[in-house]
């Protein structure tokens, strides 16, 4: 599911390159156009890749990931994206890896923790998932707290801890973080009860992410259930209209009787 998502961290690419020491993993045979010899190319490869992992070319981003750290070998940012790489090829046990490698380098890289953390919990060590997250926002300074909180929220909804959810989760739905925690907050306060709350985070949602149609329809399903139909008509027919092949679309007319 989309909502359940969690939030992955990389830093920008403008970040001075690291040292040069061996990995021990061997050179990566470099793309053509590439000079070893030039100070740069290291970051175009791992331009090059980030672009790719967008794309969902990962085995081709993981060839220049793999490239950059051959020619960078101690940069823990390579290893960070490597580990990305592993992440979006289903492959957790490898970016662990990565990322631990990229934490021996550089201990405080708060990224790399947080995306360890993701690793883990796909590996289902929800405990040392938890323990990554926590020490992630331990760093006061780091720019991307909405996104652990949210990471930690998702993990607390799937073990059941209802209030431990709701509480990262709300820290999560704000301007900074991603519009998946009011979702995942909505839901979690429509277990507890919480219906006018539910309504509240969904509606903050629609004007953080005005995007999406997951949104509304939690709210139009939330407001169907409490009998203002009415209000829930008009939210899922914005529903159809904003994503019309979407699965939300398809369960939205199915609502609306069509």
């Amino acid at each position: 599911m989309r909502s359940m998502k969690l939030v992955l961290c990389c830093v920008g690419l403008l970040l001075l390159l690291w040292g040069c020491a061996s990995s021990g993993r061997g050179t990566a045979e470099l793309p053509p156009g590439i000079d070893p010899k030039d100070p740069l190319a290291a970051t175009m490869l791992l331009r090059e890749g980030e672009s790719m992992l967008r794309d969902g070319r990962t085995d081709q981003a993981l060839a220049r990931f793999r490239a950059a750290a051959s020619l960078q070998p101690a940069n823990p940012v390579v290893h960070n994206f490597i580990g990305l790489a592993y992440l979006a090829k289903g492959e957790p046990a490898s970016a662990v890896e990565a990322f631990t490698r990229a934490l021996s380098l550089a201990p405080t890289y708060t990224d790399a923790r947080n995306n360890r953390g993701i690793a883990y919990r796909s590996l289902g060590q929800q405990a040392l998932a938890e323990s990554e997250f926590l020490a992630a926002l331990q760093d006061v300074t780091y720019a991307n707290r909405a996104g652990v909180y949210f990471n930690l929220g998702a993990l607390y909804l799937a073990q059941g801890k209802l209030e431990a959810a709701e509480e990262n989760l709300r820290r999560a739905a704000t301007l900074t973080g991603p519009p998946e925690a009011y979702v995942l907050l909505g839901d979690v306060q429509e277990r507890l009860g919480k219906l006018a709350s539910a309504e509240e985070t969904y509606r903050k949602g629609m004007q953080r992410a005005p995007e999406r149609a997951d949104l509304p329809l939690r709210l139009g399903m939330l407001l169907l259930n409490r009998g203002r139909a009415a209000e829930a008509r008009e939210l899922l027919q914005k529903v159809v209209e904003l994503a019309p092949d979407s699965g939300e679309a398809a369960q939205a007319r199915v609502l609306l009787g069509r």
